[in-house]
């Protein structure tokens, strides 16, 4: 079963997470080729409806299908195992489905945004903290 081949869909959508998906070995290096089309329909998921996705915790997420249902995915977060999805397709070719994209795009997409919020709160108390000794002084 092949791992995720996402690397080119986040360069495209600008997400800043790639290396932690490489890390976990969830992404692969580029290739030259364009993506396959169940990489693109996860992009296209998640860019039509990545605001329904729910994550479920421990690498469990609830995402819509365009059948009007929705399919668990596990990101397999804690495990070596390969991602899974509840869908037909996933169930019957045991292969990467749109669903597994379009979740592994809002997962690298909602931590960058947690680092980002992280790193505007360290600042922001950082540059209170530095400020107090003149604020006294006034």
């Amino acid at each position: 079963m092949r791992r995720l081949d996402v690397p080119t869909l986040i360069r495209w959508d600008n997400v800043v997470a790639a290396d932690d998906l490489r890390r976990r070995g969830v992404l692969l290096e580029p290739e030259e080729s364009p993506p396959p089309t169940r990489e693109l329909r996860g992009l296209a998921l998640y860019t039509e409806r990545g605001h329904e996705i729910i994550h479920e915790g421990h690498g469990s997420y609830r995402v819509p299908g365009c059948s009007g249902g929705t399919y668990t995915v596990d990101l397999a977060v804690f495990t070596d195992e390969p991602e899974t999805c509840s869908c037909p397709d996933y169930q019957r070719h045991k292969q990467t489905c749109k669903h597994v994209y379009a979740a592994a795009i809002y997962r690298a997409k909602a931590r960058a945004r947690s680092r980002r919020e992280q790193h505007q709160r360290t600042v922001s108390r950082a540059s209170r903290g530095n400020l107090a000794p003149l604020a006294a002084a006034l």
